[in-house]
């Protein structure tokens, strides 16, 4: 007991299946879409306007001073995403000149900035004026949105899907509808534009919808599954998968995806993933042989190994890092592999090198408890030194006092001293604290309450 269970199993601090299916939830995926739907519209490339563009058809008898100073500072500004200021500037401009390159300016930096324009009626009238506009029609559309004048906004994305080829015309048109509940139109729309672009954000929408709303979540795996196929995996759309696998239990496909997340990202939480989900399902040779095969993580390997009782191997491995890590702790663990990897466990000759690998752990720092524990009931189990044995045991315990395994360890020391009062108050509170359901206690409880029976 106070050996192998406590070493193997600080080897394999694999986080439960039950935290992963918490972590990757289908509700990572919920944006609450009638409330928060944010409207999108086209961004215009910003670099290829200039004072010339807005100038066109301006005579100099009509401009007023300063004019194309206003004109660069209002594209300084919006370049910047600065847009209640450039706002300011482009509806001055208008006011003066009444030019309709100012007024579709003035109404898209209003939009952007969050603020009302005073000039919805004028863009109304120019929009009826100029029909194929279909900037104007998205900016009236997101102010019928913003006033949840639904039946507007959805006159308005008919026309929009009609005269367009545009994605976001397609996404833009959704937006009423989902708005208003009605999913299935939203999602014809949102999957015509995601037919365009492919574009993981409206595909997320569409998850969202199929999944929250209409409880389609066959459709969403397929939609999801075939994204992935077909234009690769991204991290965002791949744990959407996962969220849905893992909560409905379904483990076996958990493990592509994330081995297609870590080649995507190198990120080792996603090994870590791959590891636990192969011994979810009882595959440590599967997980083993991923690791020996191209995945740098030996301290996970090393792991493994010693889950699987596969000692020498193990042993070998701690060869290499310590020489990779100069980490002191390598030294033990090699001592420990060395040891569960004997045959005969009380060959003096062998024991040695268990000994001298646990005296460099120490020389070169380390202090771990665990070590200190294994070490030190290793001399006094092995009757190599019964009291530096014990010194070591009582260095763990000043670092975990109520430690069972540590607690165990010392009664043993005291029961090889023949101190048996102390060798039974200790023993007691491992009893009381772990009861008789281990082969090992047992062992201890027996051996020190026989022979100390008479002599407490």
């Amino acid at each position: 007991m106070s050996r192998n269970h406590i070493v193997v199993k600080k080897n394999l601090k694999f986080i439960t299946l039950l935290l992963l299916v918490a972590f990757y939830t289908i509700g990572c995926s919920r944006y609450n879409l009638p409330q928060g739907s944010k409207v999108i519209i086209q961004k215009e490339e910003l670099a290829k306007y200039n004072p010339k563009n807005f100038s066109k058809g301006i005579t100099s008898k009509n401009k007023f001073p300063n004019e194309d100073e206003l004109i660069i500072k209002a594209i300084f500004l919006e370049e910047q995403n600065d847009f209640k200021a450039s706002h300011a500037y482009y509806s001055k401009l208008y006011d003066v000149t009444h030019q309709e390159e100012y007024l579709l300016k003035e109404v898209t930096t209003a939009h952007y900035a969050g603020i009302a324009s005073k000039n919805l009626e004028q863009l109304k009238a120019y929009s009826i004026k100029n029909p194929t506009n279909l900037q104007a029609k998205r900016l009236l559309l997101s102010f019928y949105l913003k006033e949840k004048n639904f039946r507007k906004a959805k006159n308005i994305a008919q026309l929009l899907v009609t005269q367009s080829t545009q994605a976001v015309d397609f996404e833009l048109a959704a937006n009423p509808y989902i708005f208003t509940e009605e999913y299935t139109t939203a999602l014809k729309y949102l999957k015509k534009a995601y037919s365009k672009t492919y574009n993981e954000d409206i595909l997320l929408k569409i998850i969202t919808i199929q999944i929250n709303y209409l409880n389609h979540i066959d459709d969403a795996v397929q939609i999801l599954e075939n994204h992935r196929l077909e234009q690769g995996c991204s991290e965002k759309i791949c744990l959407q998968l996962l969220g849905i696998y893992a909560q409905q239990r379904k483990i076996e496909k958990l493990i592509p995806i994330y081995k297609e997340l870590y080649r995507v990202t190198k990120k080792e939480i996603y090994i870590e993933k791959i590891i636990e989900t192969y011994l979810a399902t009882n595959k440590i040779d599967s997980a083993i042989s991923y690791l020996e095969n191209g995945i740098n993580n030996d301290s996970l390997l090393y792991s493994l190994y010693m889950e699987k009782k596969s000692y020498l191997k193990a042993n070998k491995l701690t060869q290499k890092l310590i020489k990779k890590t100069l980490d002191p702790k390598w030294y033990a663990e090699s001592a420990i592999s060395y040891y569960e990897s004997l045959s005969n466990k009380n060959d003096k000759v062998k024991l040695k090198k268990v000994v001298n690998d646990f005296e460099k752990a120490i020389k070169f720092g380390n202090k771990n408890p665990v070590y200190f524990n294994y070490y030190g009931y290793t001399l006094i189990d092995k009757d190599l030194n019964l009291e530096k044995g014990l010194k070591i045991v009582k260095k763990a315990l000043e670092q975990e006092p109520e430690n069972s395994y540590f607690i165990d360890s010392l009664a043993w020391g005291y029961y090889k001293l023949n101190e048996c009062k102390k060798a039974y108050t200790n023993m007691k509170k491992v009893i009381d604290i772990e009861g008789l359901n281990d082969k090992e206690i047992v062992k201890h409880w027996n051996a020190i309450n026989n022979k100390c029976k008479l002599k407490r």
